[in-house]
């Protein structure tokens, strides 16, 4: 085998090699971020925040108090299936949705969007909720919604300026 032959096998090994390195190494960071799909959707790892402390404390100083952060609200695709799933009665394997608007309230995240199954004509838009408990779909369909769907949530009126009360009425939404 000539000279340039090894080189160009090397290059080529070496580059390989490093792909495979960069595969792994990224599958691996992916698994640290991922999240079981199930009803109390909770990270597999939990965030560990490391603080400093003094070696030594002096009689008057008192360590500062670290803030709790804000645990972030996160969900898959597979649990935005299975809420979805729950509300319509629709196979999860032949739901179609998207999210045409997100709304982050701090605690939770109000998501409007539009589902239907595959191979089907028309579809129905659904209004979601998005919290430590997971991923509630509160309204799918066509119509007016139920005022219980949409007022315990606070959905902008934009979305749903009218729902329907407990006797039937429709009646005008307020400022949630």
């Amino acid at each position: 085998m000539s000279s340039s032959n090894k080189i160009a096998l090397s290059i080529i090994i070496g580059a390989f090699l490093i792909a495979v390195a960069l595969y792994f190494g990224l599958k691996q960071g992916l698994k640290k971020n991922q999240y079981v799909a199930n009803q109390n959707t909770k990270p597999l790892t939990t965030p560990t925040i490391v603080t400093p402390t003094p070696e030594k404390l002096t009689p008057t100083s008192k360590p500062s108090p670290t803030p709790s952060p804000t645990p972030e609200i996160v969900w898959t695709k597979e649990d935005i299936l299975n809420a979805l799933h729950e509300k319509t009665g629709i196979d999860k394997d032949k739901i179609n949705f998207g999210i045409s608007k997100k709304i982050d309230k701090g605690d939770k995240i109000l998501l409007r969007g539009g589902v239907s199954e595959k191979g089907a004509m028309g579809g129905a838009l659904f209004f979601a909720v998005v919290d430590k408990d997971g991923v509630k779909v509160t309204f799918a369909g066509n119509g007016v919604p139920l005022c219980s769907e949409v007022e315990p949530y606070g959905y902008p009126l934009s979305w749903a300026d009218y729902c329907i009360d407990e006797n039937g009425n429709t009646v005008k939404r307020s400022t949630p």
